[in-house]
């Protein structure tokens, strides 16, 4: 595409130099809830983070993480089931891009756990997030509550089912 995304997104482990980058991204307006501080601990492939790149340039574009990373506060795990979190860099968010990102990620999965369900937990402000979720095939399902960082927060959780 003109404004520089690859078609070409390859997943491989987080590096510490990716993960610095995670850190250092800065969301605008309400998305300022998912920046990271220096006192947030480094994203890590050993904590299950993967790095979503261009496969050329290998340019970090986002990443993802599952399990009892991607789980919020109040979310049992369920080993029938896959969490999944993911994080896209600020400098790609809204322009069209989250479809090609979330099939790469699902393309992993899939290749990963192919006969298991993945369930992503979305904040039920997050329209961008939730309609990409439903282009992705996920379909919302339930909705959860939790205090975190001494406040309310509420979700949406959506399930992408095996056949997907």
């Amino acid at each position: 595409m003109s404004d520089g995304w690859s078609d070409h997104l390859v997943v491989r482990p987080l590096t510490v130099d990716d993960a610095r980058q995670v850190v250092g991204w800065q969301y605008g307006g309400p998305w300022q809830i998912y920046n990271l501080t220096a006192d947030d601990e480094l994203p890590s492939a050993a904590d299950g983070y993967m790095a979503v790149a261009d496969a050329g340039s290998g340019r970090l574009v986002g990443f993802f993480c599952t399990g009892p990373e991607a789980r919020v506060p109040g979310i049992a795990a369920d080993p029938g089931i896959l969490d999944l979190g993911v994080g896209m860099d600020p400098h790609w968010v809204g322009k069209g891009h989250g479809k090609q990102f979330g099939s790469a990620v699902l393309t992993e999965l899939r290749r990963d756990h192919p006969s298991t369900p993945v369930r992503a937990v979305i904040q039920a402000w997050n329209a961008r997030s939730r309609q990409l979720v439903r282009q992705l095939g996920f379909a919302e399902c339930a909705e959860h509550s939790c205090i975190q960082d001494g406040r309310p927060v509420a979700y949406v959780v959506a399930m992408l089912p095996v056949s997907s």
